[in-house]
């Protein structure tokens, strides 16, 4: 019989296989758990979340981060407790949760000050440097990674310093102010990852050093330093795609193109070498002086086309020298906003005024010429030098960075005097990554059957960004809801029975999913009638349906309509928006239907009832959308800002609401 020493030392031995192999983690586990060593239980569950998060599957990453972190609390160790916060803050961080990686470093940086773990405190800085530069405060990060280089020089770790200073550079980047500086702090770096021989590291800061001279306009400089970071990525076997993409930039820019199509060629191959590439997408490349586009054919052949420059003038006040000034702009630019008859369905008070201000200017009249311009300037850089390869009724568009801001069903072809939502059935996919999830999902996982509609939940007062809030009705809202549920047969939940908890019981098991309530501007998070267990003020995350939330959930439901003002609205990255539409299609919705900006109550009214009348009438979710938005143009609807701010995201699905469950 095994010993119990014997145990251990095999579920040790599992353990550091297991850094290859979840299998062996999970035995391991196993193990640890049947001879209750709760500590060596701790740090494979460790060792699985840096697995998991190694692999992008960073849901799976946090439950065994989170389980880690309880056992140091349980038993006691301040040391493990420090590097489970931090391991928790780098996994938050992958998923975009900014604020809450925040919180977990600044407990890492506590323990390690109280504990005296110099090295620790030092790294900890660093990342916290990190988090600020995410979230757009660069003062901060500068400063949390000058304590970081102070500490690891006053310890003589130089890999950490080596860390640091391409931190620092990154930091410098991308404030775009001191360019010289970044530079500076990238050579720091890449001498010492020379000197201590970490070939990873010095691909990396060549990869960065390439990036600051291609911000500064030197490209063939940034090709030289792209090329010898491939060159170290092919020695070292470790991915290539960045550097490929990089390539493709800065060929174009240097005007050989044909290169350019080359790298961007093997870029496209590694981003969905495990995709089905059975639809046609449309995505924009590089933003810069001109757009790069390409096309995915039904077969799998990969077009390649690039635009001639556009030479424009004056537009709104500024001149326009590249796609990505333009498309940075919210949808006030592009001239799509309700003019009136909104009702609010918007928790911000500064973006509602903003609204406000710039439908006003709207209604003046004032724009109206320089949003014109705007939509057929994007028609001719987006869809003019692909169209001859869209032979199909729909397209799927696949955005880059700013450009899933543009309003895409809106975009206009002057010559022809057609918006491209009167040419195409067009749906957007948020990066290709999604495409491809979508597609390998298998064809029994979603629900054929019921129903969940909530509107018009009773929040009333309660306390939002850290003041109290009084959170009003919805009329038009509550009356979609009814008019929605009655169309499919079911009852749907209003106002004091809208709940968090109703709704976040109900979604796994329902095929198909609408909410109508007031939206977060920055994330399209949503309200919901809190539960009201005592008389205490609801804090957010009695009420809040956020991120974290639908992602922690299985859904199965076909679609998911969010009738909320900005529920398309999110963190944009380079993987698309991070916003409470994505999280419903990572954790299982087939398509979910958003607002891009705030909508008017008369014309959703309608829009709603005719895409559930096609939709309830068999026709797809994709075509019933299309035949709305003709409808809604034909019958006195004839702004933008009245047909244009839905939008179909994921697959197309149809229901057979014949079944019933």
């Amino acid at each position: 019989m095994q010993t119990l020493g014997n145990k251990r030392e095999e579920a040790v031995a599992y353990e550091r296989i297991g850094s290859k192999a979840k299998e062996y983690c999970q035995k391991a586990l196993a193990i640890a758990k049947e001879i209750g060593d709760r500590k060596l239980e701790g740090e494979i569950d460790a060792k699985l979340g840096a697995v998991f998060h190694s692999a992008a599957e960073n849901q799976k990453a946090m439950e065994y981060c989170e389980r880690a972190l309880a056992i140091a609390i349980e038993i006691g160790d301040r040391q493990a407790e420090g590097k489970r916060n931090g391991d928790l803050g780098t996994v938050f961080h992958s998923l975009g949760e900014y604020q809450k990686a925040k919180e977990c470093f600044e407990k890492t940086l506590a323990i390690a000050i109280e504990i005296g773990d110099r090295k620790k405190e030092g790294t900890t800085n660093g990342n916290l440097g990190t988090v600020y530069e995410s979230l757009g405060e660069y003062q901060k990060a500068k400063e949390y990674c000058e304590k970081a280089l102070a500490i690891a020089k006053k310890i003589g770790d130089r890999k950490l310093e080596g860390a640091i200073d391409a931190k620092l550079g990154a930091v410098f980047h991308s404030t775009a102010e001191n360019q010289k500086a970044a530079k500076e702090y990238c050579e720091k770096a890449l001498a010492i990852a020379k000197e201590i021989g970490d070939r990873r590291d010095e691909g990396n800061i060549l990869g960065n050093f390439g990036i600051v001279f291609a911000s500064l306009g030197e490209y063939q400089m940034a090709k030289e330093y792209y090329e010898k970071a491939l060159a170290i990525r092919t020695e070292t076997g470790e991915g290539k795609g960045r550097e490929y993409s990089s390539l493709e930039t800065v060929y174009f820019q240097l005007r050989k193109n044909r290169q350019a199509k080359d790298y961007l060629d093997k870029a496209v191959s590694i981003s969905i070498a495990s995709g089905n590439r059975r639809l046609e997408a449309q995505a924009t490349g590089s933003l810069a002086r001109k757009v790069l586009l390409w096309v995915l054919k039904e077969n799998g052949d990969t077009c390649f086309r690039n635009t001639n420059e556009v030479e424009v003038d004056t537009v709104i006040d500024e001149q326009v020298c590249d796609v990505e000034g333009i498309f940075k702009k919210s949808a006030a630019g592009f001239g799509v906003l309700p003019k009136a008859n909104c009702e609010d369905r918007s928790l911000d008070d500064n973006v509602t005024t903003s609204l406000h201000k710039e439908s006003r200017a709207y209604l003046q009249g004032k724009k109206t010429k320089d949003t014109e311009r705007i939509h057929d300037l994007c028609y001719k850089w987006i869809v003019a030098p692909v169209e001859d390869l869209l032979t199909e009724p729909e397209i799927v568009i696949v955005p880059y960075r700013f450009s899933y801001r543009v309003p895409f069903a809106a975009l206009r072809d002057e010559s022809a005097g057609r918006y491209l939502s009167e040419k195409y059935r067009v749906r957007i996919v948020p990066s290709v990554t999604t495409l491809r999830i979508i597609q390998e999902c298998p064809a029994d996982y979603h629900s054929l059957t019921d129903a969940l509609v909530a509107g018009d939940p009773t929040v009333s007062k309660v306390l939002y960004n850290g003041r109290l809030t009084d959170i009003t009705p919805l009329f038009y809202a509550r009356k979609e809801a009814e008019m929605v549920g009655e169309l499919l047969g079911v009852q749907p939940l209003l106002g004091s029975r809208a709940t968090k908890l109703a709704v976040l019981q109900a979604i796994p098991s329902e095929s198909l999913i609408h909410l109508v309530a007031h939206g977060n501007a920055e994330r399209g998070e949503i309200a919901l009638s809190p539960q009201r267990a005592s008389n205490d003020t609801p804090q957010e995350e009695d009420y809040f349906l956020t991120m974290s939330e639908i992602l922690g959930v299985q859904v199965r439901a076909k679609l998911v309509v969010l009738s909320c003002c900005h529920s398309g609205r999110g963190l944009v990255k380079k993987e698309g928006v991070l916003g409470i539409a994505r999280a419903f299609l990572a954790s299982g919705a087939r398509s979910v239907l958003v607002a891009s900006w705030a909508i008017e109550d008369e014309a959703t009214a309608k829009l709603m009832k005719h895409f559930y009348k096609h939709l309830v009438g068999g026709e797809s979710a994709s075509e019933s959308l299309h035949k709305v938005v003709q409808w809604l143009r034909s019958n006195g609807y004839s702004k933008p800002s009245q047909w244009a701010p839905f939008v179909l995201m994921g697959d197309n699905v149809t229901f057979d609401f014949t079944k019933k469950g």
